[in-house]
């Protein structure tokens, strides 16, 4: 399919956030400055409402916006001088941190080659160099990579070896299951930075099902701390990063201003689409359009939206996912305890997931994926013949996990 480029949309000066706070507003016309969209005019009208700035303050950097947003934000003089100043010093500490990272990236990326251990960079680092060329942009609060799953024990020694465990509370990787969680997270024993290994893109990988040897084959390499490390091919970035934010309900606003970053031309998007339906989730990708050009002011092609605005499905997405949006604390990590963060992990983030590949194969392997977590499993060992039990513990496993 192709879309013309002169059959872009107009773009909306309003972001359609009704009811939402100002803050919130604001934040939203941040982004949408990060993303190179026409800001101003929202971005003082939302700052002549906001009446909390250190909300807006934390807002952003909950948004994951500080290094996109910031340096944009300093120069339009659309916040008070005191926010100005936290902001300089906010995003003196982001650069800090990124730095840290592309330190620790580069020591593990020689460390996996050494080993000749096959690995992608995925998200984080690499994708702010990859989308924005820059690695300060986005930098993640992580590294992430992507191993072959041959040599996921190796790549765990070599973590080990340089200085890295599991945090205490981690599920120890149990060798005999057949699906086991597809990352697990270490921790730096002294910088407590977070390296989590993957050997997949979804905890079900019938969400997307690219293999590793299929992304391997297609990588491309980007230069980080003077390293050439690879990562994923950029054709295959807008289903990835959409599958990877809409499931969280863009409850970081820079996964979207990525996605803006990378679809950037009519064939970005006729690309996108074709692998999208090729996966069964183009209303999934109908859905980003419909993102990209309400909250971040992109110009869309004006059949995506046309589309989009015909299928229950996408209207259904569209309206789940302010879900994250919503509340006082929207600004805020709510604790593994809380009852709002159980509703919006347990009830509104599954739906998203229904939602995005509305195939009965799909569904089924999802609803036994939820109702037989790989955690209670290992923290409940039950011969064969008792299986069945394992959906009936689900929910004493969630409240184990969560109140320990």
């Amino acid at each position: 399919m192709m879309f013309a480029v002169a059959a872009q949309s107009r773009v909306d000066d309003e972001v359609p956030l009704p009811g939402f706070a100002p803050e919130l507003r604001f934040v939203v016309a941040a982004a949408r400055l990060a993303s190179g969209g026409a800001a101003g005019p929202t971005l003082d009208r939302a700052g002549a409402q906001v009446r909390n700035w250190d909300i807006v303050h934390r807002g952003l950097a909950h948004h994951g916006l500080v290094g996109l947003a910031v340096p944009g934000l300093l120069r339009t003089r659309a916040v008070p001088a005191a926010m100005a100043a936290l902001l300089t010093s906010e995003h003196g500490a982001h650069v800090v941190g990124v730095m840290h990272r592309m330190r620790e990236l580069v020591r593990i990326a020689r460390a996996l080659d050494a080993a000749g251990i096959r690995h992608l960079f995925i998200k984080g680092i690499a994708l702010s160099v990859q989308l924005h060329a820059d690695p300060l942009a986005r930098g993640g609060r992580d590294i992430d990579v992507m191993i072959e799953r041959s040599r996921l024990r190796d790549a765990e020694q070599i973590l080990r070896d340089l200085d890295y465990e599991l945090p205490i509370h981690a599920t120890p990787a149990d060798p005999d299951v057949t699906e086991p969680a597809k990352e697990s997270g270490w921790v730096h024993r002294e910088s407590r930075i977070l390296v989590e290994l993957h050997d997949r893109l979804c905890d079900n990988h019938a969400l997307l099902p690219w293999d590793f040897a299929t992304l391997w084959a297609e990588r491309e390499t980007v230069t980080i701390g003077g390293m050439a490390v690879p990562t994923m091919a950029r054709r295959r970035l807008p289903v990835y990063l959409a599958v990877h934010g809409i499931r969280h309900g863009w409850q970081r606003m820079l996964w979207l201003v990525d996605l803006a970053a990378v679809l950037d031309t009519s064939k970005t998007w006729d690309d996108a689409l074709d692998d999208a339906a090729a996966q069964g989730l183009d209303g999934m990708m109908l859905h980003v359009g419909w993102a990209l050009h309400h909250w971040l002011g992109r110009p869309v092609p004006a059949e995506i939206l046309a589309r989009g605005r015909r299928r229950v499905d996408v209207r259904l997405l569209n309206w789940l996912v302010a879900r994250f949006q919503d509340g006082p604390d929207w600004y805020e990590t709510l604790p593994r305890s809380s009852v709002r963060r159980f509703i919006a992990g347990s009830v509104w983030s599954r739906a998203i997931t229904y939602m995005m590949k509305p195939s009965g194969g799909f569904w089924r392997r999802q609803l036994a994926f939820d109702l037989s977590s790989p955690q209670d499993r290992a923290a409940f060992a039950l011969p064969d013949r008792l299986n069945w039990l394992y959906p009936l513990i689900r929910p004493f496993g969630w409240a184990i996990r969560r109140l320990r």
